[in-house]
């Protein structure tokens, strides 16, 4: 038989990370959906745009010639891979106003 380890969460752990839980269930479905259809080329840009901390909506209006899910979806993907983060969404909802940055410089 294989032996996993199990981590055991408790009930108030859970609630206390309600909200980045719910926005993950939120952002999930364009990583999944998009999958394959993200050019490195945008997501390079984007990573540029984040070197300082901008909101979902600056981000989505510097880059509005190209499609907005998949502008949307870069972010998150940025957001999967640690190369961005969003502290806010641990405690606010998903919305234009939430702000991502850049996890590292990028040339």
């Amino acid at each position: 038989m294989l032996k996993l380890p199990l981590t055991l969460i408790q009930p108030a752990e859970l609630a206390a990370s309600r909200m980045w839980i719910d926005n993950w269930q939120r952002m999930l479905p364009y990583l999944v959906a998009n999958r394959g259809l993200i050019s490195p080329a945008l997501s390079r840009a984007i990573e540029r745009f984040l070197r300082s901390p901008r909101r979902l909506l600056a981000i989505e209006r510097e880059f509005s010639t190209g499609d907005p899910i998949l502008v949307r979806a870069a972010v998150f993907g940025l957001l999967h891979a640690g190369r961005a983060r969003a502290e806010g969404l641990r405690t606010d909802a998903l919305s234009l106003l939430a702000e991502f940055v850049a996890v590292e410089s990028v040339t």
